[in-house]
């Protein structure tokens, strides 16, 4: 089982992330700043020629959004690994003030497609914050493994092999990213892409409070 303490830090991180996926998806007309394989369909579909819901065949967008991902796990891994708690404060740092940064480009009358990219660079470099403690994979920026777990554990739970209610701790991960879409989808309505600063002051709280443990 996760510690209480870890699995509270971490459901605030995907509660981030998926308030930062649906800031990106319904400002990037359908893609993801985290949900790589959504962007990979959607890159191969393109590159078979099909159109996207917009009608367009787009190929460079859902390619840069995989590649600054995987810059940003490359990175981020590289950092926590070589400077342990320090490198995982710094790259909650580093995501937190990029939200806030492309938040206020708009400001700056900037293109605003170009800022919003590197959130995928964030949510990339984001999942290498918080290294795996316990059964749940806390602070990531994708669920699909962790239902997937859930329903494993579930299942082992039913014949005894796992603790009973561990399956619990991965379905409050997914439902930290639901809860963090529905408040990244409201707060875009109403704020636009000042909705960042929501998730960036989230990421804040957590590194104070994970600095003093």
């Amino acid at each position: 089982m996760t510690p209480k303490s870890n699995l509270s830090l971490g459901l605030v991180l995907t509660a981030s992330a998926g308030c930062v996926d649906a800031v990106a998806f319904l400002q990037l007309g359908g893609f993801f700043a985290s949900f790589v394989s959504g962007n990979t369909t959607q890159l191969g579909a393109a590159i078979a020629g099909q159109p996207n819901l917009l009608g367009e065949v787009m190929i460079a967008l859902p390619l840069a959004l995989v590649t600054l991902f995987f810059i940003g796990g490359v990175v981020g891994t590289l950092v926590v690994r070589r400077n342990g708690k320090r490198g995982s404060l710094a790259i909650m740092t580093t995501v937190a003030l990029t939200l806030v940064v492309v938040s206020l480009l708009r400001l700056k009358g900037a293109l605003i497609v170009q800022p919003v990219l590197l959130l995928a660079a964030a949510m990339g470099a984001q999942n290498a914050a918080v290294q795996p403690i316990g059964a749940a994979r806390l602070g990531v920026t994708y669920v699909t493994g962790t239902l997937f777990n859930a329903a494993a554990d579930f299942a082992g739970s039913i014949r005894g092999e796992v603790p009973k209610w561990r399956w619990l701790q991965h379905i409050a991960v997914w439902t930290a990213m639901m809860v963090g879409a529905i408040v990244g989808g409201f707060s875009h309505w109403l704020f636009g892409l000042y909705a960042l600063l929501l998730p960036a002051a989230a990421i804040f709280i957590v590194m104070l409070i994970f600095r003093r443990m």
